[in-house]
């Protein structure tokens, strides 16, 4: 069953995706890889010369890995490589979710949902700027989507950090456990996962000709929907033949 619902989303992805709608991010890091402007992070830029993941102070000059063809939500007409600031996990099972402590009001129940995780920090100025996105996508589909943040910092940090209101569920694991199972060594890094725990989109969420918009956030949920819907009718069917 769980390997006909990774090919249904398969499938399906590939007849509703076009395309993307770009967000770019206002302010710029160096391509270079210099220090991100105030800040303690190291970030990169992408060749575009937009904006890059702040990196790891102790990844040591590791270069990110480059993608090929990847998701079925990248169909949609030539694109350049793909970029990840980490191991690739796409549709694969992703590691033990794990947390030091959660730091919402309330834990998420991720039974049966859709998970997005963003591993950041506050002293990340791209980090910082995908709260906002998080938000939206937590305060739109929160009955479909469980958005959750882990930072690597601790609580006191977090708590610090007041622009802007983190309104998804929010956690720390300043053992990085998570993270580095999925070899994150650049920040902002998001996985989604579908029901059963298998990842179906990373990266890093702001890059060019692969931002994580809203669109894609439609999407996949609208194929989940379909599946549930089917096998609602099939249930449905069945039922009412052995009356």
């Amino acid at each position: 069953m769980t390997s006909f619902i990774r090919l249904s989303f398969v499938f399906l992805i590939a007849l509703m995706l076009t395309s993307f709608v770009p967000t770019f991010a206002e302010e710029t890091c160096p391509i270079d890889g210099g220090p991100c402007v105030d800040e303690d992070g190291p970030c990169v830029g992408s060749p575009e010369g937009q904006e890059g993941p702040c990196v790891d102070p102790d990844a040591g000059g590791k270069e990110p890995n480059i993608v090929q063809g990847g998701s079925p939500f990248e169909v949609g007409g030539p694109k350049p490589e793909r970029r990840l600031w980490a191991k690739s996990y796409l549709w694969a099972k992703a590691p033990d979710f794990v947390v030091e402590k959660w730091l919402s009001e309330k834990q998420p129940d991720m039974k049966g949902k859709y998970v997005l995780i963003e591993y950041w920090a506050t002293w990340c100025p791209p980090c910082r700027r995908s709260l906002s996105l998080l938000n939206k996508f937590h305060e739109k589909y929160g009955d479909e989507l469980i958005v959750i943040g882990i930072c690597e910092e601790t609580e006191e940090a977090v708590r610090k950090l007041k622009e802007p209101e983190i309104k998804f569920y929010s956690a720390i694991d300043t053992k990085k456990r998570m993270k580095d199972e999925l070899g994150v060594f650049g920040i902002p890094h998001v996985i989604i996962l579908e029901p059963g725990g298998y990842v179906i989109w990373e990266g890093f969420p702001l890059q060019p000709h692969y931002e994580l918009t809203e669109e894609i956030i439609e999407r996949i949920l609208e194929i989940g929907r379909r599946i549930k819907a089917e096998a609602a009718e099939k249930e449905t069917a069945k039922n009412g033949g052995n009356r």
